[in-house]
């Protein structure tokens, strides 16, 4: 059959069969032989089997290794690089706050003197610089405040790295960062504008090498800067500082105030950001406490952490302590004060003779007394407590045998740490039990909230877009449709066609529709001093001051925020007025809508006045005024 077969194909049908068959005979080979010597090899990586294990190994012995050797594993490991940072976000330090400045002025006395952090983090919005709670500008007693509660407790303690970045309260009416350069700790900028990357030395681990980014705008404007933006310039400084870090074997962590999903940037920065172990921000407050906690893991590997407002909700003061060990971090938020706090930094498995697993758990212990002792166990049912041994300043290290009678063999570190108990006594006397898997710690990552995970991931203003764009397209269309005479009864009412079609047939409303519903998009919402003295023009599609453009995305919040609280109500509005008109019973409802319009004109009221009174464009005063002078128009008018 063989032969019949190979006769029946072509000569190059043969040839390429023949080498095909030989690789295939040549890999199978391979394979045997490799399959043959494998048992020969040393394996560093030994999955748990307790009937291996029963016929290898006594119960005396650990894998290859004798007691003596574990021990020095042991201490080993507890030398290696192991680094803890502090994190604090959205301090919003502002006058009149006395209760507010003290707390962190205690924080900054004690916390940090405790925690003795290898540097501490400040992602942005140091100062409130608010007036009126609508007019933005520096305030040098805000800075003053600032200056006194760091720099000046500073020069107490030396040894501490203190590392702010601006965020955008930072940046409000300002040209060259001005008050943030002569306040803030950490002033020294490239030729980016930027602050330079800080290189953390470990003796017998990785160095990690911090890098920030600064979004903030470049120059800051007096509003419109919810959002952040990253030059095509800076982006490029900074992935040469990243790939310069990797490169020399340190890990990365990238530091800054906005988030990826409110930062606008040509370039794919998430990409950029992947090549670090984490990215620290704030900004959004976590949803001002409503979406607690907010982080996120990127399809790429980037894991993104939003910190809450140091001042959430004036009664809560949070901070978070964040640990390197060997590459992994972890991190636990904390409410100030509130001792003893441990983390779990790392949780070494090893499995351990018969039917026994042993655990090397690594701890750091901050408490504001003296530490006596420091015991773990497993739970009431796994164990009696065990001591940990002191390395050095707050690391703790225990060893943890767990029987696989009592124990899932192959639990992951994860359900250990679930299950672990931390029993801190203090020289005074007194105990504090930790329940690791009730309060948390830092090798137990909180479950991230939905919301605070889709926040994170998608991009803030291409959503803002796609509504303001939907919006204003449906209520256009609407218009024309009846205009035109359409027929679309099967799709739409037939007292909506009706009342489309008297809209679109009378001109002046007609237009007046138009210009209320497309004139933010077309036209300018502002033309004036947007920071200083330098004078710009505000457009949705792009913001000119000076010599220079910001992108226009910066503006798509307030496009979103100028549609949902104006355009859209006054159109439905309108639009209702007009369909009651061919109703009978119209006088029924045309009080509730005269006060609903009255509503909606009263609402712009607050923005025009700061406009015109205080020179605020926070809340778009001119262009509103604009639109809400049509509207009065359009409501006279349509009958």
């Amino acid at each position: 059959m063989a032969s019949l077969w190979l006769r029946a194909i072509t000569p190059r049908g043969r040839k390429i069969y023949l080498v095909t068959a030989t690789g295939l005979f040549l890999l199978s080979i391979s394979l045997l032989i490799i399959r043959s010597l494998s048992g020969k090899l040393p394996i560093r990586h030994l999955e748990f089997n307790e009937g291996f294990y029963q016929s290898q190994y006594s119960e005396s012995s650990y894998l290859q290794y004798s007691r003596k050797d574990w021990e020095e594993k042991i201490n080993k490991d507890s030398q290696r690089g192991l680094v803890w940072l502090v994190q604090i976000s959205d301090i919003h330090l502002h006058m009149g706050a006395v209760e507010e400045v003290q707390h962190f002025q205690e924080f900054v006395d004690d916390a940090i003197t405790i925690i003795k952090p290898a540097a501490v983090l400040v992602t942005g919005d140091l100062t409130n610089s608010k007036t009126y709670g609508v007019k933005l500008a520096q305030l040098p007693q805000e800075w003053s405040i600032y200056q006194r509660s760091v720099k000046d407790r500073l020069a107490l303690n030396n040894s501490t790295l203190w590392l702010d970045i601006a965020g955008n309260h930072d940046n409000f009416d300002e040209v060259k960062q001005a008050h943030f350069k002569a306040h803030a700790v950490q002033v020294d900028f490239g030729k980016s504008r930027t602050a330079k990357a800080t290189v953390i030395r470990s003796i017998h681990g990785q160095n990690i090498t911090l890098l920030p980014l600064d979004a903030s705008l470049k120059p800051g404007i007096r509003a419109y800067n919810f959002l952040g933006y990253l030059p095509d310039e800076e982006f490029k400084d900074l992935l040469n500082a990243a790939q310069e870090a990797r490169t020399k074997g340190n890990i990365v962590l990238f530091y800054g105030h906005y988030p990826t999903s409110t930062i606008v940037s040509s370039k794919d920065l998430r990409k950029l950001l992947a090549m670090g172990s984490a990215y620290l921000c704030g900004h959004l407050h976590t949803g001002f406490g409503f979406i607690d906690p907010m982080w996120t893991r990127h399809p790429n590997g980037l894991m993104e952490v939003e910190l809450a407002d140091w001042f959430h909700n004036h009664s809560i003061f949070r901070y978070r302590i964040m640990s390197v060990d060997n590459g992994q971090v972890t991190w636990l938020d904390i409410t100030h004060p509130s001792w003893p706090v441990v983390i779990v930094s790392s949780v070494g498995r090893y499995p351990k003779g018969q039917a026994s697993i042993r655990y090397i758990v690594r701890l750091l212990v901050f408490t504001n007394e003296e530490i006596s002792a420091v015991s773990v166990r497993v739970d009431d049912n796994l164990g009696h407590w065990i001591a940990c041994k002191h390395k050095y300043g707050p690391l703790y290290t225990a060893t943890v045998d767990v029987q696989t009678d009592s124990w899932e063999p192959h639990a992951k570190e994860d359900d250990f740490v679930k299950n672990l108990q931390v029993l801190v006594g203090n020289s005074s006397g007194s105990k504090t039990l930790l329940r690791i898997g009730m309060e948390g710690a830092g090798f137990l990552r909180p479950q991230p909230s939905y919301f605070g995970s889709l926040i994170l991931s998608i991009k803030l203003h291409d959503v803002f877009l796609v509504i303001y764009v939907t919006g204003v397209g449906t209520c256009c269309l609407l218009l024309l449709l009846g205009k035109y005479q359409v027929r679309c009864d099967t799709v739409i009412p037939k007292r909506m066609v009706g009342a489309s079609s008297s809209l679109g047939n009378n001109h002046t409303v007609f237009v007046l529709l138009l210009t209320f519903l497309l004139y933010p998009s077309i036209g300018p919402w502002y033309i004036g001093h947007l920071a200083k003295d330098h004078f710009g023009a505000v457009f949705m599609w792009g913001i000119f001051i000076d010599s220079s453009m910001l992108p226009g995305e910066l503006t798509y919040p307030d496009a979103f925020f100028l549609w949902i609280t104006l355009q859209m109500p006054i159109f439905i509005v309108i639009f209702i007025k007009k369909m009651l008109s061919f109703d009978s019973t119209r006088h029924r409802c045309g009080r509730w809508l005269t006060g609903c319009m009255m509503v909606i004109i009263g609402f712009q009221l607050p923005s025009i006045f700061a406009w015109l009174v205080l020179d605020s464009i926070l809340l778009n005063g001119p262009i509103r005024l604009l639109l809400t002078i049509i509207a009065i128009s359009l409501w006279k008018r349509v009958q």
